[in-house]
């Protein structure tokens, strides 16, 4: 649109676009191409880096905690030793670009948004908003992953993956090969929404999700946010909810409702449920989330893998047991 008001060259606007934005200029002649993106990289290395940039108008975070630090009552000392951080974004901004279309069948060819091929951007639209990410502690991680009951249970979940139309569609969210870890934290990141449906106010459809579980870029976290369509953004009520202490608790509560579904034992023991056979122990009850808040369209869950189940160790289950050890002495303590 600049160029046809202005006449201005391809290479004069690139250069300016990425003057105001700090972005860079796109190659000339160059375009972007529906399907290539992977940004999930370099918005992890954002927000693990060990020293974050200045706050700008467009993106500021900052570096919290659970606020357990020398904490030695339960379960907030094993709580902590899963935890290895909070960073707590003030401000995110979110560009969503239409890249293309699939028609007639799921699999099906993706079509470029722009059909004709010379146009050099895609139709967008961008919000800004605010949110919390959670990092996993990675030793603590890798030495569950390792564990061969959990690699057992994911086998199965990456069979039937391998067998979904849906393998190709999901390979640049998952990675090359389905991990323990992705499931956990993506589970982990449905159970967080809802519970701080709950505790913030927010609906669960307001709440989104980017789960950064790919081992081969180091992943080991996720993000939840929320985002609106003004350049106000949203009023800091989820960052809040993730400042110390009420973020720990948060945890916590999620644990224990995680812990019990309406549809156990059914939902627990299940072997297979949802599309295509991509989920575990999660169902409408317990874990799934409104279709615009997920990834992955409410598939690769199981809550087995956060709170653990009969066979399979879950990487919160020493914390559960310690919350209900100390409810359990807490109560006892009471009727002395």
């Amino acid at each position: 649109m600049i160029k046809e008001d202005t006449g201005a060259a391809d290479s004069l606007i690139d250069q300016l676009v990425a003057e105001a934005t700090g972005a860079p200029a796109t190659p000339s002649g160059g375009r972007p191409e529906a399907g290539d993106i992977d940004l999930s990289r370099d918005e992890w290395c954002a927000f693990d880096a060990v020293e974050h940039p200045e706050p700008t108008k467009e993106f500021a975070i900052r570096r919290s905690g659970l606020g357990l630090d020398g904490e030695t009552e339960e379960p907030w000392a094993t709580l902590d030793t899963h935890i290895d951080g909070i960073v707590l974004a003030d401000r995110i901004r979110e560009v969503r670009a239409l890249t293309g279309f699939r028609r007639h069948t799921p699999d099906g060819t993706l079509v470029s948004a722009d059909t004709s091929g010379r146009l050099r951007w895609l139709p967008a639209t961008e919000v800004y908003g605010e949110g919390i990410v959670l990092t996993l502690d990675e030793q603590r991680l890798i030495a569950w992953e390792g564990d061969p009951r959990v690699q057992a249970h994911v086998r199965g979940v990456r069979t039937d993956l391998d067998a979904s139309f849906r393998d190709e569609q999901l390979a640049d969210t998952v990675g090359s090969e389905l991990s323990p870890r992705f499931l956990l934290l993506h589970t982990l990141a449905h159970l967080l929404i809802r519970q701080l449906s709950f505790d913030s106010g927010y609906t669960t459809a307001s709440l989104c999700e980017r789960v950064y579980g790919r081992p081969e870029y180091g992943q080991r976290g996720l993000l939840i946010y929320t985002a609106a369509g003004d350049a106000a953004g949203t009023l800091g009520g989820l960052v809040r909810q993730g400042e110390a202490p009420h973020f720990a608790e948060t945890l916590i509560r999620m644990l224990e409702a995680a812990a019990w579904c309406s549809a156990d034992p059914l939902c627990a023991e299940h072997t297979g449920q949802g599309f295509g056979n991509l989920n575990r122990a999660a169902c409408h009850a317990c874990a799934l989330l409104p279709e615009t808040s997920c990834q992955t369209g409410n598939t690769l869950l199981d809550r087995a893998l956060v709170v653990g189940s009969a066979g399979v160790p879950g990487y919160f289950a020493d914390v559960l047991t310690a919350s209900r050890e100390f409810a359990a002495a807490t109560v006892l303590g009471s009727q002395e």
